[in-house]
């Protein structure tokens, strides 16, 4: 059996149900769950302004404190769920890190470009103060013009890691219990 914590890092396009499945694969693994949307929030809440309010440098203070935990729970042999939208330009240079500390796993929550924008604009309109913790161009296109604006481009992540596509279309393919074992069969625990 490996001594070393587990990564499980959850990503996919806005909309993809990204928090969702992190949350449910937490739960089943028992799991600590580090969301960077969350920390965002915490940081959002510290300096009390809208997030176009923010200091420019914000997303990149958060996306360094979200990597700097991340790392302090692998260093402390704590296995975690992380969950955050995938930019390569930014995990690209943090991964070796990662790597040295873990045994990881990537789950992309896959969906139709087109169903994920729509559930990107719905959650902005549902809940009014996402706009203020994080800002929504696609709301803000949506209240002016009335129009949905096109699916982000998204390039899934691409390391030499074991990595699954989650359909979150209906019922998640693979399933929840489906991920666990293959999780649980990459840590040597079954």
């Amino acid at each position: 059996m490996s001594s070393k914590p587990k990564c499980i890092i959850v990503t996919g396009r806005p909309g993809s149900g990204k928090t969702s499945l992190a949350k449910r694969l937490a739960e089943r693994l028992w799991m600590p769950v580090i969301s960077r949307d969350e920390i965002k929030e915490g940081y959002v809440n510290t300096h009390g302004v809208k997030h176009d309010q923010l200091p420019p440098d914000t997303n990149g203070v958060v996306s360094n404190f979200f990597f700097e935990v991340v790392n302090q729970y692998l260093a402390g042999k704590i296995s975690v769920v992380i969950e955050a939208a995938f930019q390569h330009r930014v995990w690209e240079p943090r991964m070796p890190k990662i790597l040295e500390l873990c045994t990881p796993f990537i789950v992309v929550c896959s969906v139709d470009g087109m169903v994920a924008a729509k559930r990107h604009l719905q959650r902005g309109l549902d809940d009014p103060n996402r706009e203020f913790y994080h800002g929504d161009k696609r709301v803000e296109i949506y209240r002016k013009t009335g129009e949905m604006s096109p699916p982000d481009d998204y390039t899934a992540p691409d390391f030499n890691v074991p990595t699954v596509h989650v359909s979150t279309e209906g019922q998640y393919s693979p399933s929840i219990d489906d991920l666990v074992q293959r999780i649980r069969l990459l840590a040597g625990e079954e």
